[in-house]
């Protein structure tokens, strides 16, 4: 035997469970590349599910605040300010509606308060734009709605504190 031979023999040999081990390294660092990855996704979920239930919680103090600031003004019979109010109020809801899709809480019976009072909010400014009656009056349908919305936010809200730590 020529030693071209015995040293092909040798690489042809050793050659084959190098590349088994090359492939064993290859496969063992994609599995823990995956799990590294499955674990930065389920940490960027969780950390945006915090964040949406951290949001949610301070919005019912802005929608709370707004809801007495109206009353306030239609109390005072100040029409503008009301206008301003109605605005906030619909700016807020909407914001409120959004997190709470995306936290696919499936609260719809809150989804469904907000829409209502959003579409309140909308035909009660454009009543006192328009053609004001009566403060109180024309603005009824929407304080009612507002209500509604938070009583039933702020259930959602309380329940969503607690799993704030998870």
């Amino acid at each position: 035997m020529s030693v071209y031979n015995a040293i092909d023999t040798v690489t042809t040999v050793s050659g084959i469970p190098l590349a088994l081990a090359g492939f064993g390294a290859t496969f063992w660092q994609t599995r823990k590349a995956r799990k590294a990855a499955e674990q930065a996704r389920d940490a960027a979920e969780s950390t945006r599910d915090k964040l949406i239930r951290s949001s949610l919680i301070s919005l019912i103090h802005q929608l709370s605040k707004t809801e007495e600031e109206l009353d306030q003004a239609v109390s005072n019979g100040e029409t503008g300010v009301a206008i301003s109010w109605i605005n906030t109020w619909k700016w807020q809801a909407s914001q409120a509606k959004g997190l709470i899709k995306a936290s696919n809480s499936g609260e719809q019976k809150v989804l469904k308060a907000l829409q209502t009072s959003i579409v309140a909010a909308g035909e009660a400014k454009n009543t006192l734009i328009s053609n004001p009656v009566d403060l109180v009056s024309d603005t009824a349908s929407v304080r009612a709605a507002i209500v509604k919305v938070t009583g039933e936010i702020g259930h959602m809200v309380a329940s969503l504190g607690f799993e704030i730590g998870d």
